[in-house]
């Protein structure tokens, strides 16, 4: 398991990234969320729990919602490391992580949206206050991520990373810098 440092020179925020993708998993996200094509074939493929969650019938309708969401979210990811305030975008994924927060799973999403709560999510393993590493992200259309295969797939890669962390000793920013440059 590779990472990548999201904003050069800031320790705030990395992304995993697997030895055989072409880039980190938050780059990838927001590839796949400004992808006209690819946002067709997920919501053909989820239509009814678009129906049913959101209650909106046209594609095209949630494909122009998750480009605005996806312009808001990654300017929030993106500017929030500067002014070291990530705790504010990302909230415990479950109760269980908000008893010890130490390698907890986290989500973001745009908490302010208008019209329908956001259905773009960023998951990561919060390292330390302010600290986070992107594992993956979501369009979560359901009431719970064991409701469908690909959320499900984000939920064992949160906790992959953070067994792998365990594993290796990381509990903080200054292990797992350690970490990766010993990769």
């Amino acid at each position: 398991m590779k990472f990548v440092r999201i904003i050069e020179g800031y320790d705030h925020l990395w992304a995993v990234k697997e030895t055989d993708k072409a880039t980190d998993e938050l780059t990838q996200l927001f590839r796949d969320w400004t992808n006209g094509e690819y946002l067709f074939d997920f919501f053909m493929e989820n239509m009814e729990d678009l129906k049913e969650y959101f209650h909106i019938e046209r594609i095209d309708e949630a494909v122009n919602d998750t480009f605005e969401d996806a312009d808001v979210l990654q300017e929030l990811v993106l500017e929030f490391p500067y002014t070291e305030n990530l705790d504010e975008l990302f909230t415990p994924l479950a109760m269980s992580d908000t008893v010890n927060r130490e390698l907890s799973r986290e989500k973001a999403r745009n908490w302010e949206r208008n019209r329908h709560a956001s259905w773009l999510r960023i998951y990561a393993i919060r390292l330390e206050p302010n600290v986070y590493v992107v594992t993956g992200g979501a369009i979560k259309l359901t009431p719970t991520m064991q409701d469908r295969e690909h959320t499900m797939i984000q939920l064992e890669k949160l906790n992959r990373l953070k067994n792998y962390l365990k594993a290796n000793g990381v509990f903080d920013r200054d292990s797992f810098v350690e970490l990766t440059n010993e990769d």
